[in-house]
């Protein structure tokens, strides 16, 4: 078929402090910091309102809530994480002792999961399917 290819879509999840965000998901859930748009919290003219985090193939991208549009505001965003392993993230979550807000439990489709909410109160979904579909890179 010809035309455009799609290559990935990406989330921005809304946050009230760059570095803040920056340390919560690199302490909770041992993301990398990837990119940070800004010089640093300290700089007037040019802090930082934006970065990207990641883990083996995830990525997130963080806007700073500066009173824009709605979709910008810091607590509005909703984070899915399909991963593998769910049970080995969630005790190490709760090792941590961060709060979660639903505990490990079977959805109400074929996957297990839980939710937290970030250092900005996002709410983060973390779920493994219970069988991945052969079309999935990951089930090979």
């Amino acid at each position: 078929m010809a035309g455009p290819h799609f290559l990935k879509s990406q989330v921005v999840i809304p946050v009230t402090d760059i570095y803040d965000t920056l340390a919560w998901y690199e302490r909770v859930l041992v993301f990398e910091t990837r990119y940070v748009h800004g010089s640093g919290p300290d700089e007037v003219e040019d802090f930082a309102n934006y970065a990207i985090m990641g883990r083996d193939t995830a990525e997130v991208h963080f806007i700073m809530d500066e009173g824009g549009p709605t979709w910008t505001r810091s607590g509005t965003g909703y984070l899915y994480l399909r991963i593998l392993d769910v049970d080995t993230v969630y005790a190490d979550v709760k090792s941590k002792g961060i709060a979660i807000t639903r505990q490990l439990q079977h959805e109400n489709w074929p996957a297990r999961g839980f939710n937290l909410r970030d250092a900005s109160s996002n709410e983060v979904h973390i779920e493994q399917p219970l069988e991945l579909p052969a079309s999935d890179p990951q089930s090979a």
